[in-house]
């Protein structure tokens, strides 16, 4: 892999610009992070509604909670490979930068659906659960930073332990701290023989 500097940009193999994904990665990690913490929100204020349809505009959410979802999943496990193979803490988001966002998807999201459902933006300010979401994306940014960090460690012990190029035996290898060193002994076997290495 080369590592081609560029001005401020560094470009590493076939990656592009890691600043690049930095802003990529904080997009594709908001949208589920902020329906985390929609549906959580919901789901703590309004207990008796398990389907988070609580008069609202939810009905989308059967269908979107499991793709969204789903995606989100492949971004943590991008962002752990890219994280660890070649850009490092360069494809990180930051934590207050990835909850600004949510804030903003969750509050767009949260606009749409009382629109849809009739509902006047004014009555928005009333629901608790926006507020709780709100509250919420900080600690869901977080989170979503610390999985990538932990996938991150994750996929450099993965690519360490088998590593491109190194050979497997089949036979098991002592670690080094278990290896027996033999030391030669020289005895003298008599005044006028040589010595006898054992």
């Amino acid at each position: 892999m080369a590592f081609v500097p560029v001005g401020r940009v560094t470009m590493i193999g076939r990656l592009g610009a890691v600043t690049g994904l930095r802003r990529l990665a904080t997009l594709l990690l908001a949208l589920p992070g902020a329906l985390m913490a929609h549906s959580i929100a919901y789901l703590w204020t309004h207990p008796d509604s398990i389907t988070l349809n609580v008069g609202r505009s939810h009905g989308y959410l059967p269908v979107t909670g499991p793709l969204v979802g789903l995606a989100g999943v492949v971004v943590l496990v991008w962002l752990a490979v890219a994280g660890g193979r070649a850009a490092g803490s360069d494809t990180r988001p930051g934590i207050l930068r990835l909850a600004a966002v949510q804030a903003l998807v969750f509050s767009v999201q949260e606009a749409i659906e009382f629109l849809a459902g009739g509902v006047s933006l004014a009555e928005l300010l009333g629901e608790p659960a926006i507020f709780l979401g709100l509250a919420l994306q900080v600690p869901v940014a977080a989170l979503l930073v610390w999985l990538v960090k932990a996938g991150s460690v994750l996929v450099e012990f993965l690519y360490v332990l088998h590593r491109p190029g190194t050979e497997s035996s089949a036979e098991p290898r002592l670690p080094a701290l278990a290896t027996i060193v033999v030391v030669p002994v020289v005895l003298s076997v008599g005044r006028r023989g040589p010595p006898v290495v054992v």
